[in-house]
């Protein structure tokens, strides 16, 4: 039997929000929306919600929470509603919640990031930021956590893809493509 896993999704709103949104309706004996965020989509949050029903809910531009409280009201959505950055951080380290999709554009989801390394999530990243403007930190918390770290954003899973799996000697299996360390380290920098 399968537990079901409660996602956290940092960035509902958008592109990588969507697509996640997707994959769990369509597998919802694997996956439950727990909480999602948006930085002031208030109509298209509170429409989610609706469909999705999560526990949590946080609007990251505070102004926007006494709206989006409203929407939720007026039609029936009993979530809890967070704001600001410090909602974020909330959501991405709830006990309850087992994965977090990391889908804010640039640096605004920095903290929220780490907080769910630091709570030792699985973390699918889905930019590059977190790892651009704070990579020695966020993969020691990352490591120090025991969080698990996947790559979502197309060019860093094809990166993954081609690393050898955890434990290997140095060289990819067949199914990563077969080639050598060296080949490997070549195709990773160029």
């Amino acid at each position: 039997m399968t537990t079901i896993q409660n996602i956290a999704i940092l960035g509902a709103t958008g592109s990588i929000g969507a697509s996640t949104l997707d994959v769990i309706a369509r597998h919802p004996s694997r996956f439950r929306v727990a909480a999602l965020t948006a930085h002031r989509q208030v109509d298209e949050l509170a429409d989610l919600c609706r469909r999705h029903r999560p526990d949590y809910v946080c609007v990251a531009d505070v102004a926007h929470a006494p709206r989006l409280r409203e929407r939720l009201a007026g039609a029936g959505v009993g979530c809890r509603v967070l704001a600001g950055e410090a909602g974020l951080v909330e959501v991405a380290s709830l006990p309850e919640v087992d994965c977090v999709m990391a889908a804010i554009v640039g640096a605004a989801g920095l903290r929220a990031t780490l907080a769910a390394a630091r709570a030792g999530k699985k973390l699918l990243l889905a930019n590059k930021e977190a790892l651009v403007i704070a990579g020695p930190v966020f993969m020691e918390t990352v490591r120090a956590s025991g969080a698990m770290l996947l790559p979502i954003d197309s060019e860093h899973n094809a990166i993954f893809q081609c690393l050898p799996p955890k434990g290997s000697a140095g060289s990819c299996s067949p199914d990563r493509g077969g080639r050598s360390g060296a080949a490997r380290a070549r195709s990773c920098t160029a």
